[in-house]
């Protein structure tokens, strides 16, 4: 079911990333994952050199600043809808991603391979990937080195037993009015009070981030806002201020349980190939882009 919007117009800001590099403790043993990571390493610096370098994956990971506006953004999709590229407001890059449809994942990428900084491309190497089961209905959005398991050899890392948890997602279709509409329930890992996040590595003892969310903090859950079903229009509306946006099936908007009417993040379509990705904390860049792009099989 297509969901209509109401809208109001858009506001910019710029990304505030901060730039950055960082060299990673390969295992010995593996002579190839060796040479490529002692390549990459001149790679950047040349980069550098060149001010093209990149941040690390770990700033995709931290949470927005808090604060009670969205920050926006926008993400381009490619002709074929396969590809995706994440940029500010202001028109600059900040990631890509590949869907695998065969593979039933999509890999997400700091560099592009039609960037100007195109050489520090590796479609082998993704920095996050999100995998869907048989049915859509479930996807798990992973980073590919775990920040607890950085400096471990590779027999001691988290690797085989799922990697760093960042995102699960859960797909389910609820009728409203006389519409149906795409809902979806979000775990994420939580934040200490004095600001830091939750690492949900299974080395560290927690279990799945699909389990019900308790009242230790150290997960959060998230859920979709409903639409309501309007009469004169025979459809689905939501109001996405902010924002100038298309009726799409891909629109959405998530919120806290206990708070429906906060807005964290909204999702919408303002152009044939182009949506506005707006969001807030606690969620951080890779969180609300593997969320968004969750939904390329909702019609």
């Amino acid at each position: 079911m297509t969901i209509i919007p109401q809208t109001s117009p858009v506001s910019s800001w710029l990304w505030p990333f901060r730039k950055s590099t960082s060299s990673t403790e390969g295992d010995k043993s593996d002579s190839d994952d060796d040479r490529w990571q002692r390549e990459r390493a001149f790679e950047i610096a040349d980069s550098l050199e060149c001010g093209m370098a990149r941040e690390i994956a770990t700033d995709f990971m931290q949470p927005m600043r808090r604060g009670n506006k969205l920050r926006k953004f926008q993400v381009a999709r490619s002709e074929d809808k396969l590809q995706y590229r994440l940029f500010s407001d202001k028109g600059n890059f900040l990631m890509y991603a590949k869907t695998d449809i065969a593979a039933r994942r999509v890999g997400f990428y700091l560099y592009g391979p039609s960037e100007k900084d195109n050489k520090l491309f590796n479609p082998e190497r993704p920095s996050f990937t999100m995998t869907w089961n048989e049915d859509k209905t479930d996807w798990r959005l992973a980073q590919e080195t775990c920040e607890r398991c950085l400096f471990s050899p590779k027999q001691l890392t988290c690797s085989c037993l799922g990697k760093q948890q960042v995102a699960w997602i859960r797909h389910e279709r609820k009728a409203v009015g006389d519409g149906i509409f795409n809902s979806m329930e979000i775990h994420i890992p939580g934040l200490y009070e004095d600001g830091c996040r939750v690492v949900w590595c299974p080395l560290l003892g927690r279990g799945d981030l699909s389990v019900p969310v308790d009242s230790s903090h150290e997960s959060h859950r998230i859920v979709t806002r409903q639409p309501s079903w309007n009469d004169e229009v025979e459809s689905l509306v939501l109001d996405f201020k902010g924002r100038d946006v298309m009726s799409s099936a891909k629109n959405f908007q998530l919120v806290l349980p206990q708070r429906p009417e906060h807005v964290l993040c909204q999702y919408g379509k303002i152009g044939q190939s182009t949506f506005g990705l707006d969001f807030k904390y606690p969620l951080s860049t890779i969180q609300a882009f593997g969320i968004s792009l969750s939904t390329l099989f909702w019609t």
